[in-house]
């Protein structure tokens, strides 16, 4: 069974490589959407999610500790 998608060989080695991404069926629009931004920016976008996750993470920590305390 042949993917409708793919791109034929000949193809794909003159294409670029989100071109090639596409084909193979990832969702490139994130990509393209954070590259409207400076590195400097996205620096700072990841910074911020990172520290989300970590508070989310002690959050959920905290949460379990005070389950075992409530057995």
């Amino acid at each position: 069974m042949t993917d409708p998608h793919a791109v034929p060989l000949a193809s794909a080695q003159n294409a670029s490589a989100v071109e090639r991404a596409m084909a193979f069926g990832v969702d490139v629009t994130l990509l393209i959407e954070n590259l409207r931004y400076s590195p400097t920016e996205r620096l700072r976008r990841g910074e911020q999610v990172l520290a989300s996750v970590v508070a989310f993470k002690e959050e959920v920590q905290r949460a379990r500790q005070r389950q075992k305390g409530k057995m």
